[in-house]
């Protein structure tokens, strides 16, 4: 869009992905504790298909979701299910969704601990993920050996 309001049609691309992976977020939050996950992995593959996002990356990202709302919804069993399947993943994809956590947790507070900071920053480094890095930048490191496990990140 520009500023009088004309679309030019470069946002078109990025406006399908984004609307993609909004439904794949509402398909998750509907079925996480339901079971299966159909739906939400059948997006997962469209959007790996048409969206240019790794499919293994995607797939991964997805049994983590759903684990986490099973999880929420106190369906320990289905929960259990989708981390089984979350550990067929890649180590590489496994990585990458430690390292987003770890980023959001970190921009949500506005900090992490001295030691998740200096390995996501590492391995944005190592990935060539200048956009991990950029947004890390904004975190604040702090030296926090002492903190209660549940004010630890990942």
């Amino acid at each position: 869009m520009t500023e009088n309001g004309d679309d030019n049609g470069d946002d078109n691309g990025d406006d399908y992905v984004t609307a993609q992976i909004r439904a794949l977020l509402d398909a998750v939050q509907a079925e996480g504790a339901a079971g299966a996950g159909t739906r939400s992995f059948q997006l997962a593959e469209h959007l790996a298909a048409e969206g240019g996002i790794h499919r293994e990356d995607i797939m991964a990202a997805t049994s983590l979701l759903l684990a986490m709302i099973a999880w929420r919804d106190g369906e320990v069993d289905v929960a259990e299910r989708f981390v089984q399947r979350l550990g067929g993943h890649s180590q590489d994809s496994l990585e990458l969704l430690l390292h987003t956590m770890r980023l959001e947790i970190g921009w949500d507070r506005g900090w992490l601990s001295r030691a998740e900071y200096d390995d996501l920053v590492e391995y944005a480094k190592r990935a060539g993920r200048a956009d991990m890095e950029l947004r890390a930048q904004a975190i604040e490191p702090r030296d926090v050996g002492s903190l209660p496990e549940h004010d630890r990140c990942c």
